[in-house]
């Protein structure tokens, strides 16, 4: 009887060991985790852990930072991730290819990338593969939304990488993003289609569709939250006000707060009115990362 005591006291010991080392190594930031190369980028995410561990696998907030396809850092949105790790999600911040040496479709496939090695490594993370929400301001809201209306979509490569997981997401959530349906004429000059698409291609039309959100919408997209400043002098606010018709068509689930005397950031020109912005944000996200969402769901 002492013999099998002893023997369950260091097994104890030991699986107490173990779970303190994994533990720590699911706490805080992490930087710069490799997820793949593509076109000789070398892409990597960095991941803020709660400091607790939890018995449930933790959702996911995903955050895309701006820059106008043209630069930005993933390092920009460290703090966002640690903070919002302090509420129970896993933050993670990404990185993509830039315009113009990257065209369309490159910064979107390495979004998605990004989401299906997260599902990859959802045991090692201790994450819910279902409860991954993507966020992101400007390019990085745009990003946000067009994978979250892609996730069911073929129309975009894997890279052979982790092809046994799909991109789709539970939530998006957008600020001050370019949403437009680049089919319309009246978008043929905006500065994003010269940033991301050829100049003269043979398949203009199909490119302009291919990079217009509206083109994938669908009953099984996920819940929406939108917001944009009614001044934005850099993307226009009607952008997200015809995408937000369009969800209200289709009945889809969606909240979208328009920033009365807001420029393209909420901060700098209505700071008190993107604090309740952000109140809404985080109530979103939160209310999302405990919500199922069926299928079968008409949204």
């Amino acid at each position: 009887m002492a013999n099998f005591a002893i023997c369950f006291g260091l097994c104890l010991l030991l699986f107490v060991s173990f779970l303190s080392h994994s533990s720590q190594d699911l706490k805080g930031l992490h930087e710069n985790i490799p997820i793949g190369e593509l076109d000789g980028v070398k892409l990597s995410i960095n991941i803020a852990f709660p400091a607790t561990l939890s018995k449930q696998a933790r959702p996911v907030l995903m955050m895309i930072h701006g820059g106008g396809f043209l630069k930005g850092n993933k390092n920009n949105n460290n703090a966002r991730i640690q903070k919002l790790s302090k509420r129970g999600f896993v933050a993670a911040s990404v990185m993509y290819r830039f315009a113009p040496q990257h065209k369309f479709p490159a910064a979107l496939d390495d979004v998605k990338l990004a989401i299906r090695f997260l599902k990859a490594h959802a045991k090692k993370y201790h994450i819910n593969p279902e409860r991954i929400i993507i966020s992101g301001s400007s390019s990085g809201g745009f990003l946000a939304v067009m994978a979250g209306v892609t996730g069911n979509s073929d129309a975009f490569s894997k890279h052979g990488l982790y092809t046994e997981f799909n991109s789709s997401v539970h939530a998006i959530a957008a600020q001050s993003a370019p949403i437009a349906d680049y089919r319309q004429a009246k978008y043929s000059d905006y500065l994003l289609v010269d940033r991301l698409l050829a100049k003269n291609a043979d398949n203009q039309q199909q490119r302009l569709a291919a990079m217009s959100a509206v083109t994938y919408l669908d009953t099984n997209d996920p819940p929406m939250f939108l917001t944009h400043g009614d001044i934005d002098p850099i993307v226009p606010v009607h952008m997200t006000r015809e995408f937000v018709s369009e969800l209200q068509k289709a009945n889809h689930i969606h909240q979208y707060i328009e920033i009365k005397g807001a420029t393209h950031s909420f901060n700098q020109s209505t700071p008190e009115k993107a604090r309740t912005v952000f109140t809404s944000y985080v109530n979103f996200i939160e209310k999302w990362a405990k919500t199922d969402r069926h299928k079968s769901q008409r949204f």
